[in-house]
């Protein structure tokens, strides 16, 4: 008798084996990563901007404006803040001593901006002087170099301003040597 119990629990066992614990927790953490990693696809790729995104640059489709709804062109941009040229050394990448001369000049929201800006000045010269220090010639050389640079100008410019924001940058001068 003792011999049949032992034959039926093992003829059950060789029937129908159960999932060691272990298997069934790491396929259900695998299904979750997955989940989370399409949610998380998702979110990134969806169209609607980023909550900050009032504060950036327009894109280049915000600036077109049709030539004959215009009555006053000045009235297209913003009031302009010209500052002091730069001239800094750039990182040596092994060709000598490099020097860029930049002048820029902002495109402002609106007059009070100016006023921030004149208090700031010493702030904002500091954030672009380290800025353009950190690059090295071939950083700046190129078109898309300069493109990212004005992004990172209007950024640090606009993380010193309080109460007013740049709306533009332009570079009114810059010269490598």
């Amino acid at each position: 008798m003792a011999e049949e119990a032992k034959d039926e629990a093992a003829g059950e066992e060789g029937g129908k084996k159960k999932l060691p614990l272990w298997v069934i927790i790491l396929v259900a953490s695998q299904v979750l990563i997955v989940a989370g990693a399409i949610v998380v696809f998702k979110m990134m790729s969806s169209s609607t901007p980023p909550p900050d995104a009032e504060h950036s640059e327009p894109s280049e489709a915000a600036h077109k404006v049709e030539p004959e709804k215009v009555k006053d062109p000045k009235a297209l941009s913003g009031p302009k803040y010209d500052l002091d040229p730069f001239v800094v050394n750039l990182i040596d990448d092994g060709r000598g001593p490099r020097y860029l001369k930049v002048e820029m000049k902002f495109e402002l929201e609106d007059e009070e901006v100016r006023e921030e800006i004149d208090g700031r000045i010493s702030q904002i010269r500091d954030e672009l002087l380290i800025l353009l220090s950190s690059k090295r010639q071939t950083d700046v050389e190129t078109t898309d170099g300069k493109r990212i640079l004005k992004d990172e100008v209007f950024t640090r410019v606009n993380k010193v301003l309080v109460t007013g924001r740049i709306k533009r940058v332009y570079f009114t001068d810059f010269v490598v040597q």
